[in-house]
Parts: C-alpha cells; structure tokens; sequence
C-alpha cells in the first residue's frame, strides 16, 4: 500500500488561523508524529498514544478539513471500511502575510494575539507533555541522556534596522536547519528524536503616555 501511494509534499503553507489552531493542538501534534512514517488507521494511531478510537475521531475530521492529512488507502472488511491517512506534508509553515505586525484595527490586534497565544500555549503543554513522558520512560527503567533545552527572553533597545538584519539572520539559520532535518523525512534510521522549535521575535511596545505620567510622578 505505501509503495503505490504518493508521498507527502515537503513543505506546505497554512493560509489561515484556523489551520493553524488545528495543527497547534498538542494532541493533534502527537496524531501528526506518529503519522509521519507511513499512513495509518484512526485504531493504529490511537494504539500508539494510548487513548480510545473514539477520542480521535473528531480531530483527525479537522485535520482532513484544513488539507493536513488525507484519506491514501481505504479497506474494506464486511461492512466495516477502514482509511489508512497520510500527513500531506513533512512541514507546515504559516503564510507570511499572516505575521505582518498589522495591529491598526482591533480585529487585527485580536488576529495577532490568537495566532501568537496559539503557538505559545501548544509549545507549552507540548513542553509539559514531553517532560511528563520522557520522566516515565526513565521510571520504567529507559536509559539516560541528558539533553539541552534553550530557553530565553531578553527585551533589548535597537534600531529598526538591526532588528530587521537580525530577523533575516534568524530565519536563514531556521531554514538551515529545516533543510538538514528534511534528510531524515521518512527515515527508519533508529536513534531519531523529536525536536520542537519555538520562536518569537516582536517589537515589545509600551503605552508611553502612562510611563511618562508615572515618570512624572517621581
């Protein structure tokens, strides 16, 4: 089955905030993981992350929705017919035009907010997941291998123009890097490890009426 079937793309563009809500979710990103090798049925899947069928239902109907899985092989047993999906993509990114720091409206304000908060509470209970699972697996007598986790946070003072060469530099170094994981896309090497990358580079704006007004204060 897998041989005749077309493999997914490597990269495709979510052009929505509602695609992106979809994906962002730290279940359907854990549906999305195991999916990756090779298509699998709704029963396979929800073997591998220890839940109910029945739980996943709803969340692989929203992924098939917005284009990030789809149906490659259906089988059918008797009256039973059972899908085998597929990921679309090896990469999802999120249309540019969609982290313009256009906030003149409030509606666009409420767009941005979403789509930051979005990213930021996945990362999140991706991060509790993952730390939850790995001190389960080394309980259970898995070996240790201790691994970095890069966290930080600065607010800095810089010109625009800085900021800018900085902003392509980084994206540049992301590229890179997604081009070198792209090698190992369907890989049965052993050894791999999921790796999550999340970045956020923004101007941080005050309300400089009431820091003047506190200043004044002093």
């Amino acid at each position: 089955m897998t041989e005749k079937t077309s493999p997914p793309e490597a990269m495709l563009t979510l052009d929505s905030l509602e695609a992106l809500k979809v994906i962002a979710d730290p279940l359907r990103n854990q549906i999305l993981e195991v999916m990756t090798p090779k298509p699998l049925t709704i029963n396979q899947v929800a073997a591998r992350l220890g839940v109910a069928s029945s739980k996943l239902y709803y969340h692989f109907n929203l992924l098939e929705k917005h284009n990030i899985i789809r149906v490659v092989d259906t089988v059918v047993h008797g009256n039973l017919i059972e899908k085998h999906y597929w990921i679309t993509a090896y990469q999802f990114k999120l249309d540019e035009e969609m982290l313009n720091f256009q906030v003149d409206t409030p509606e666009g304000t409420a767009q941005l907010v979403e789509l930051l908060l979005t990213n930021i509470n996945a990362t999140r209970e991706d991060l509790q997941r993952s730390m939850y699972a790995r001190h389960h697996q080394i309980t259970q007598g898995a070996p240790q291998n201790p691994r970095h986790v890069f966290d930080n946070r600065e607010v800095f003072q810089i010109p625009d123009e800085v900021a800018t060469k900085f902003h392509g530099r980084l994206q540049t170094l992301v590229e890179e890097f997604m081009q070198e994981a792209a090698q190992y896309e369907n890989s049965q090497e052993e050894g791999l490890t999921p790796w999550a990358l999340s970045l956020v580079f923004y101007p941080s704006f005050y309300f400089e009426e009431q820091l003047t007004g506190e200043k004044d204060e002093d």
